[in-house]
């Protein structure tokens, strides 16, 4: 039977190597965050593969992966292709992450998955892909640092290690909140190459953590403002009149205490 855990932020009293932070230092602009993701987690326990993988609704599709071994070759495109065509459907992740992205607005929470060998559900599945490729186990970390999107580290260990014990996963889940916190930044340094959703998802919680006064619908509408949405454009979308549109971008400058897009871009990014 697979496990979880819920977790918000690193407990106190867990001290971290300052050496162990440098890995994530580039992550914001590598060309392959999960290769830093994957040296930081290192740090807590011993990890083969990372794959990082974004969900819409209940498709998974997977924006990087790496091997930590530079002898040991990068199976995780090949082993996610073969998984998203036959196998995502049967997976707790994946219904776990349709059910973060139901919520309303972003959370500070990662949900912890851990599937043994003997925990995944289906046959094939544990023989194609964690047998063949000889893997012992995955920890996954889902979470959803935007609203409507969610993202799961998954963990991999070759056999040579063995499976996750309590210990390790312990430590890891003190590395969680770090990674969350880091792949938000990650997209916050990517946001031209983000889709129109995304972009506005990462706005509306950056304005949200940097501008408690304002509203709800204050927050709505300067977001896409910043994201270059026009105010007729904006009223369609939030389902009020255009006239409603400009009060409230009156109302929530007064209390940024601003005068334009350029001033809000600068307060928000």
């Amino acid at each position: 039977m697979h496990s979880t855990w819920t977790v918000q932020a690193t407990p106190p009293g867990h001290g971290i190597d300052a050496a162990a932070f440098e890995a994530l230092l580039d992550v914001p602009t590598s060309d392959s965050p999960a290769s830093g993701m994957l040296d930081f987690v290192n740090a807590f326990a011993q990890i083969d593969y990372l794959s990082l993988v974004e969900y819409t609704g209940s498709v998974p599709s997977q924006i990087d992966g790496c091997s930590h071994r530079d002898a040991r070759p990068n199976i995780t495109a090949e082993c996610f292709a073969h998984y998203k065509r036959h196998f995502s459907h049967l997976d707790e992740v994946t219904r776990l992450a349709e059910h973060v992205q139901q919520e309303s607005q972003a959370t500070a929470d990662v949900v912890v998955l851990h599937y043994g060998l003997a925990d995944i559900p289906d046959p094939g599945w544990r023989q194609e892909i964690f047998e063949q490729a000889r893997l012992t186990g995955r920890l996954s970390l889902l979470y959803a640092p935007l609203a409507h999107t969610a993202f799961a580290i998954n963990l991999y260990r070759d056999e040579s290690l063995g499976g996750f014990e309590p210990g390790e996963i312990e430590r890891l889940l003190v590395a969680a909140p770090i990674l969350r916190k880091v792949h938000l930044n990650t997209l916050r340094a990517r946001r031209e190459s983000l889709s129109p959703e995304v972009r506005l998802g990462l706005m509306l919680h950056t304005l949200s953590q940097r501008a408690p006064k304002l509203s709800r619908r204050e927050c709505d509408v300067c977001a896409r403002i910043a994201n270059g949405i026009s105010v007729d454009g904006i009223a369609m979308e939030i389902g009020v009149a255009p006239s409603t549109v400009q009060t409230l971008r009156k109302r929530a400058y007064a209390k940024l205490g601003i005068h334009g897009r350029q001033q809000l871009m600068r307060y928000a990014c």
